[in-house]
Order: structure tokens, then C-alpha cells, then sequence
């Protein structure tokens, strides 16, 4: 029960032993309440809201005026006094729910020199055995239905729910599949490697890189300018190379390339932001159809071959395909023409 007076409390208490239900009391109301569920008790609410009035109600052997915060409840079957031929609605009953028209605790808070239980005995005991009667003789069978309804509804959502789980998951299997396949390729192709290069002896390892050598070394001073390792790269300057395109020539300057076992970068040094049209700004080439070539000279350590390779990449042009375009490295070039 909600905290309230003492003397109400009590009061309420009696009220609860003469019914048999629990009385839950709430001083004030919302004017729009949601439908609670079902419990074997009674709401007592106090009113929504009201402004000062007066409200006879029957005490002892004639009437009380008393000033309550008076607020007549909008739903629910209505309980009304009647005092010298005047009708007063002091509550309604709607469910297990009762709603007073008036300020309960008030009456027990500022009793005056009323007695506040004779004044609700003619309020309360007309409008409690309502709402108990309600409780008593509660029909389970809207909730039966509620709940089947919901249970069939629970299982529809899940048969859902399990169905797009078994789409998603034959997609990811498939997709893992393809994944599966496309590594068991792979490692087949790196044992192949493997053998190969465990083939070959360590001598035979070390002249095939000083032919490597020799033939990048036979590439200087034209079009290789430098050869050099540099913290595990094998970094590769070439001299400025002019790039010719529908009649006309644009100078993009010399190209430092820098290798690994597995990529390529390229380096514009004349501090171009990028490098060249189908280089990023990252130094990644887009090499289009010559990928896999450049692959597989990278794989077989063919330096020499692959700096062949990419300068013809550096030669070429295709608007298409390209990050930037060749007019970019028109010195007239004015970014406001695009």
C-alpha cells in the first residue's frame, strides 16, 4: 500500500479485512492510464486533477461540507450521493479500478472536526464491494485467449526468425566454401614454391641473384639511375621519363620504386601527390591486366624483367581507368577548367 497517514492506513486496512483483497491506495492519478494487468487487488486512485470545491457528503445523522481538491473521474461506472435532493458523483468504478473525485488523504491529513471514516463509509462502501465483486468474478478468458494469441504469435516470429537464420547461414557457408577452396589453391601453389626453391641450393641461390643484380646493373645509368637496399627494401630510381598522349607530352619527372617479396610501390620525386594517373596517393599502382604478370616476376625474382615491365606501365595512359587525369601534369593546368 502506498505510504500514506496513519489513521488512513488503518482505515484502509479494515477495509481490506472486510473485503479479503489487498487495497493498493495511490494519492494522485495520471489522466491517461495504460491497461494494467490483472491482479486479484484493488486500485484506489485519487482524482486527475481539480482546482478547490465544496462537496456534501453524508456524515453521521445529516451532511458535511467539506473543501476537497475535486477532480469528477471521466470513465467507469459512476457512484453518486444523493443529499437534499442534490446528486454528488464522489467516485467510479471501472474494473477493479476505483477513481475518487476528491482528495482522500486530505480528509485524514486536515480532519477538522470530522470524523473522515463516517464521512467515506457512504463513498467507499458503495464503491469498493464494485471493484471487489469485479476481482472475485474476474473472467480469465480474454487472458486465455490473449495468451494464445501471443504464444501462436511467439512461435510464427521464431519459425521466422529460424528460417532467416538458415538463409544466412547456407550463404555463409557458401561463402566460406569458396574461401576454403580458393586457400587450398593457394597453398598449393606456395608448396609448389616451396619445393622449387628448397630444390635449388644455396650457391645456386646466390649466383642466380648476382645474375639478377648484373642485369639491373646493365640497366644504369639509362633508364635506371640507382640500385640500392634500403632497411629490406629493394629500392630502384629511374631518370625522368616523359609520358606521351594525343599528341602531346607531359613530363612526370623520375620515379623511385621500392620492392618487397609481394608488392610494388612507386614514388613520385618530383613530389607529385600522386605519382602518376593509375598510381594512389598511397604509391599503390593499379595495374590492371598486367597484375598477374607482375605477380609472377615478383614470386621468381625477376627484378630486372619486372622494372622493364613497369616502366612500359608508366608509359601508358587510360582515361578510364585512371585516379587522375594526364592534364594534371600540364604546368598550365588550372583545376577551375574541370
Amino acid at each position: 500500500m502506498h505510504h500514506c497517514d496513519q489513521t488512513m492506513a488503518a482505515y484502509l486496512l479494515d477495509w481490506q479485512a472486510k473485503l479479503g483483497l489487498t487495497i493498493r491506495y495511490q494519492r494522485w492519478s495520471a489522466r491517461y492510464t495504460d491497461p494494467a494487468p490483472f491482479r486479484r487487488e484493488i486500485e484506489l486512485l485519487g482524482p486527475i486533477a481539480g482546482t478547490a470545491d465544496e462537496c456534501r457528503l453524508p456524515y453521521k445523522d445529516g451532511v458535511q461540507t467539506v473543501c476537497v481538491v475535486h477532480g469528477r473521474p471521466h470513465t467507469g461506472e459512476p457512484v453518486e450521493v444523493t443529499v437534499d435532493g442534490e446528486t454528488f458523483v464522489v467516485a467510479s468504478v471501472e474494473g477493479r479500478r476505483v477513481r475518487l473525485a476528491f482528495d482522500l488523504e486530505r480528509l485524514f491529513e486536515v480532519p477538522g472536526d470530522i470524523q473522515p471514516g463516517l464521512i467515506l463509509d457512504a463513498v467507499l462502501t458503495a464503491a469498493l464491494p464494485l471493484a471487489a465483486s469485479y476481482v472475485q468474478g474476474y473472467d480469465w478468458e480474454r487472458e486465455k485467449s490473449e495468451f494464445s494469441a501471443w504464444m501462436v504469435s511467439s512461435v510464427d516470429g521464431m519459425v521466422r526468425n529460424w528460417k532467416n537464420a538458415i538463409r544466412d547461414n547456407e550463404y555463409e557457408a557458401n561463402r566460406i566454401t569458396s574461401q576454403i577452396s580458393g586457400l587450398v589453391r593457394k597453398n598449393g601453389e606456395l608448396r609448389e614454391q616451396i619445393v622449387a626453391l628448397e630444390a635449388t641450393t644455396r650457391p645456386a641461390q646466390e649466383l642466380k641473384a648476382q645474375e639478377e643484380f648484373a642485369a639491373l646493373v646493365k640497366m644504369m645509368p639509362s633508364p635506371v639511375v640507382s640500385v640500392e637496399v634500403d632497411y629490406g627494401k629493394l629500392s630502384i630510381v629511374l631518370e625522368p621519363l616523359t609520358l606521351e598522349h594525343d599528341s602531346t607530352d607531359y613530363h612526370m619527372g623520375s620515379y623511385t620504386l621500392t620492392i618487397t617479396a609481394d608488392k610494388v610501390h612507386i614514388w613520385s620525386d618530383g613530389g607529385f601527390s600522386y605519382p602518376h594517373p593509375h598510381v594512389s596517393s598511397d604509391g599503390i599502382p593499379c595495374w590492371g591486366s598486367i597484375g598477374p604478370g607482375i605477380g609472377k616476376l615478383l614470386g621468381e625474382g625477376q627484378y630486372a624483367a619486372l622494372v622493364s615491365v613497369i616502366l612500359e606501365f608508366l608509359h601508358s595512359y587510360n582515361e578510364r581507368d585512371a585516379y587522375r587525369h594526364i592534364e594534371t601534369w600540364d604546368p598550365d593546368y588550372n583545376s577551375d577548367d574541370d
